[in-house]
């Protein structure tokens, strides 16, 4: 397993923002420039002690399998203003907005997912920037049974309720649901002024046109999306897994998966760099998200092959939003 950590560089060489995984020792490098921080996830870490006072920060229920606490870190080329609304912390500037929220499950995660979506809405209204690019979704438990339904089927009915009152473009964007073990269900985004463009998997159904088999509601959200920014653009790919069609491919087969999980990915990539109006040349930055961790080894030759032996990569321990998925991988292609 290689885990690929950069050097600080709160700007990164971009026309407007890139992410880091560092551990707790990175931090203060970008802690001295706080006026680029978009905002931390800590993956089973609590707020460092150094933390700014305006910086927004989620504490992720997914641990990283190295073992020590490591930190989603979003900055800014441009400096940033921090904004508070509701259950939702963010920071934005005129180019782009990250917000975090953690959801209030007291009635229940279909009820917190509505909530906690149009409390986004109104921090998006609120920054002048309409159109989410991109979600991260965490809810703990994500495959558990709530009242005679799986909790990933109740965040998806609460998520749609949301998005057809207020999403304000025709397709959901790039978007990742991985269940955590413990803490609070939360989700992070990133939002702009105009929106991605949506991209599919020519092997897969598209996540919002499942059939009813997944629930009454089907997950919301993009294979992938390209964003442009100053005549320059990145890639998001959404969290992908062994699924062809609508269906899960080599149940209880490890092996398998992965090479599926593959292939999709070089599908989703080929569609998107056929469909860039600018070429996708920026390094790669992954999160991989495993069942059992000790898997991991069996995945970095493959990473390796497809994204080059010098991406960032961030390994974690989380449930997959299928009991019978083993592994699920998300990445994005920076400026």
């Amino acid at each position: 397993m290689s885990q690929v950590i950069r050097a600080p560089d709160p700007n990164n060489g971009t026309p407007g923002f890139a992410v880091h995984y560092a551990e707790a020792a990175a931090l203060p490098a970008f802690f001295a420039k706080p006026e680029h921080l978009l905002g931390l996830a800590g993956f089973g870490a609590e707020p460092p002690p150094a933390l700014p006072p305006d910086c927004p920060y989620l504490t992720v229920p997914l641990p990283a399998i190295s073992g020590a606490p490591v930190f989603e870190i979003w900055t800014a080329a441009e400096p940033v203003r921090p904004v508070e609304l509701g259950s939702v912390r963010g920071a934005c500037n005129d180019a782009i907005a990250f917000g975090v929220t953690t959801l209030d499950e007291r009635d229940g995660l279909e009820a917190a997912a509505e909530r906690a979506y149009l409390d986004i809405f109104d921090f998006l209204d609120r920054t002048g920037h309409p159109a989410p690019i991109r979600f991260w979704n965490y809810p703990v438990a994500i495959t558990a049974d709530d009242h005679g339904m799986e909790r990933y089927r109740r965040f998806n009915i609460g998520r749609h309720r949301a998005f057809s009152a207020r999403l304000q473009q025709n397709l959901p964007p790039a978007a990742t649901g991985v269940g955590g073990h413990g803490g609070s269900s939360v989700i992070y985004f990133l939002a702009a002024r105009e929106p991605a463009l949506p991209v599919e998997n020519p092997r897969q159904v598209s996540a919002y046109a499942y059939p009813p088999l997944y629930g009454p509601r089907s997950p919301s959200f993009s294979r992938a999306s390209i964003f442009t920014l100053n005549g320059r653009s990145c890639l998001f790919v959404s969290g992908t897994a062994s699924i062809v069609g609508h269906e899960t491919r080599h149940i209880g087969d490890l092996a398998g998966q992965i090479a599926e999980t593959a292939e999709n990915l070089r599908a989703v990539i080929g569609q998107a760099e056929k469909r860039a109006a600018t070429p996708l040349r920026g390094e790669w930055a992954l999160k991989i998200y495993l069942h059992d961790p000790a898997a991991a080894p069996l995945i970095a030759p493959v990473l390796d092959a497809i994204f080059g032996s010098e991406s960032q990569r961030l390994y974690l321990h989380g449930d997959i939003c299928r009991r019978e998925l083993l592994v699920e991988i998300e990445a994005f292609r920076q400026f």
